[in-house]
């Protein structure tokens, strides 16, 4: 059999395996044969047109050419494969991006990933050096082959009819997956293909970043202005990372849609559960965009993040939006001060920072001591209490503080004085949130000791949730279900916000700012925010609108009851409408007339959020003296340096 033959048949295997795979643990096993069908059309009419090119071109450099491009191939289907048992999705090109504009910590993502799931790992990297020893000594010595015509005619079209027959079969199963499985009746190697080919995986163009004439206003381009009845009290913002609403006790004193349950039946956060009882819980909040650095953005400024895959909200600018540290600064001489468990050089966090205008920035390359690092990503919460007293110590003065915790993160691990390693990724993510709760509490007991309470708001909010098969898909990016949009959001102000508070319309994390600059008496009517103040009135048909961070991810918009997503993987909306169905079992897919109005009408928002840098296209710049920053375009890279 031809090398070339071989590859394209190991690629063939893959793909029915890991979709097979995905059938069994899904509970999906009847819909495995529609899966395939692409598969088994694509790749044989690949190994065609491959051993016709060596037919008419018998050359060992076409032999070479034709092995390397069957290798591609192969190589795709094991990166698919991989993904598809991490995500539950097939991937696409574009998702492939962060590993070009961060690959250290990418790549530490990927090795954490592959040493949570050993089983998977040899599955998938044995067979793959094997087949690489094999792809090289081809390229070493190929050999041209030897054809009999009869023979190569017979197996031609028995491939292509083959080829042609599973093609015949795909269309005619083209609805049968499309709600419980998006994506997995395509063949990986022609999506990732047409993903630069056809407008419904490129709704956002390279000419609507170009053509962006949105402006974020700097910090000094608002007008700050107190209303006679302000109060000077210090913010406290807690940030979590990736926990879904139905893991808190929120859900299970709110209603949640299955709240779980936790070991005592209360839930996994009984200490966040009662900082709500003593202020406002929201109780129907939302990610806008389902990306940490995009959710922190909206939090902390008011204004929409740009609805795109890419982090141009890092890219370190002259002078800093106007943002909720940069109004408390200016109107009330605040202090400012961001501290995260995760290291820095994540998704170049210090430049967020820098262009929210924060006084401090600590992560935790600060700590020095690499026995409190978790995982790839984070550190002991817990490590920071100290630093964090001896900022808010330091000085006698007002101050705003944040802080983000990153245990709930990816690969959901605690340390080791808290508790052993539980063996399933769930378990081990319940422990995460758990551990967290924990801290929330350990830092509210610190400003108890150091007197604040009465003169602070305290604030703790998810940046978005997270997927664990509720639909068939792992993960946030590429995810508009309630499991990863639901985000927990509450605020307890001592003698400004009365206990037991719950606001049940629409919200979501732009909301914060302008919601804490009211408590605090700004009049924030002139200051333009995307957000609103959530403690005021909410109108009636208020729309929520929300994206995926994954360019090819759906995009929406919550008005009352209704949720309406724009898929672009089917190119239609669908409504689910949330009090009738609200595990999002039976969406309503919308008449075309009326898709494509909302179509316009979403994309418009998502394209209408993208702003314009003022900034050089490539550059750097040190930021807090200790993080040496580069960026290119809206990509920015960050390394932290002891001494510059």
């Amino acid at each position: 059999m031809r090398p070339y033959t071989v590859i394209v048949l190991a690629a063939l295997f893959c793909n029915l395996a890991v979709k097979l795979f995905q059938a069994i643990r899904s509970g999906l096993i009847l819909q495995y044969p529609a899966w395939i069908l692409t598969d088994i059309a694509v790749l044989l009419a690949i190994e065609v047109i491959l051993l016709l090119i060596c037919y008419r071109w018998p050359t060992k450099r076409v032999v070479r050419g034709v092995t390397v491009f069957a290798a591609v191939v192969c190589t795709w289907s094991v990166i698919n494969a991989g993904w598809l048992i991490r995500t539950g999705t097939q991937i696409l090109p574009m998702e492939l991006s962060p590993l070009i504009r961060d690959p250290v910590n990418i790549f530490r993502m990927v090795l954490g990933n592959l040493w949570s799931m050993p089983g998977v790992a040899a599955i998938l990297l044995i067979p793959s050096a094997v087949a690489l020893a094999f792809f090289f000594s081809v390229l070493a010595r190929p050999r041209l082959p030897e054809y009999d015509r009869r023979r190569l005619r017979t197996r031609v079209v028995v491939s292509l009819a083959v080829s042609a027959l599973a093609t015949i079969g795909s269309l005619s199963v083209s609805e049968l997956t499309r709600v419980t499985a998006p994506g997995l009746r395509s063949n990986c190697q022609s999506r990732a293909v047409l993903a630069f080919l056809l407008p419904r995986y490129r709704h956002l163009a390279r000419n609507d970043f170009n053509k962006a004439s949105r402006e974020l206003p700097r910090h000094d381009a608002i007008p700050v202005r107190l209303l006679p009845q302000w109060v000077n009290h210090n913010v406290v913002i807690i940030v979590l990372e990736g926990i879904q609403y139905d893991c808190t006790s929120l859900a299970q004193e709110q209603g949640g849609i299955a709240p779980v349950g936790g070991s005592d039946g209360g839930g996994l956060t009984p200490y966040l559960a009662s900082v709500a009882r003593q202020g406002v819980s929201f109780t129907n909040a939302r990610a806008v965009v389902t990306h940490t650095t995009k959710a922190l953005f909206g939090l902390l400024t008011g204004r929409a993040p740009s609805a795109s895959q890419d982090i141009g909200e890092t890219v370190p600018m002259d002078q800093p939006y106007a943002s909720l540290a940069t109004i408390l600064k200016k109107g009330l001489g605040f202090r400012t001060a961001f501290f995260q468990s995760a290291t820095g050089t994540f998704e170049g966090r210090p430049g967020l920072v820098h262009n929210l205008g924060f006084d401090t920035f600590w992560a935790r390359e600060d700590l020095h001591d690499p026995n409190q690092f978790v995982g790839y990503l984070g550190s002991d919460e817990f490590a920071m209490l100290q630093p964090i007293h001896d900022w808010i110590k330091s000085e006698d003065k007002p101050f705003l503080l944040v802080v983000l915790c990153s245990v709930t993160h990816d690969n959901y691990l605690v340390p080791r004085w808290y508790a052993p390693r539980a063996d399933q990724a769930v378990d081990r993510y319940y422990q995460t949130i758990s551990y967290t709760d924990q801290f929330i509490a350990a830092l509210d007991a610190q400003l108890v000791d150091l007197n604040l309470t009465e003169d602070t708001i305290f604030c703790v909010i998810g940046d978005h949730g997270e997927g664990f098969d509720e639909h068939f898909v792992s993960g946030h990016e590429r995810l508009a279900y309630e499991e990863v949009l639901r985000i927990a959001m509450c605020m307890r102000a001592p003698y400004l916000i009365e206990p037991g508070m719950r606001v049940a319309g629409p919200v979501n994390s732009m909301d914060v700012t302008p919601t804490i600059l009211g408590l605090l008496g700004f009049d924030i009517g002139p200051m333009n925010f995307d957000g609103v103040n959530a403690l005021r009135p909410l109108p009636q048909d208020r729309k929520v609108y929300f994206a995926c961070w994954m360019q090819q991810g759906p995009t929406g918009f919550i008005q009352q009851d209704n949720k309406f997503v724009y898929d672009p993987e089917h190119d239609t909306v669908s409504r689910y409408c949330l009090s009738v169905d609200p595990l999002e079992l039976s969406g309503e897919q919308l008449p075309k007339e009326q898709a494509q109005r909302l179509t316009q009408e979403i994309m418009q928002w998502r394209r209408g959020t993208i702003f314009r840098l003022d900034q050089t296209e490539t550059g750097h710049t040190i930021l807090f003296d200790a993080w040496h920053s580069k960026w290119n375009r809206r990509i920015s890279a960050i390394k932290h340096v002891d001494t510059y």
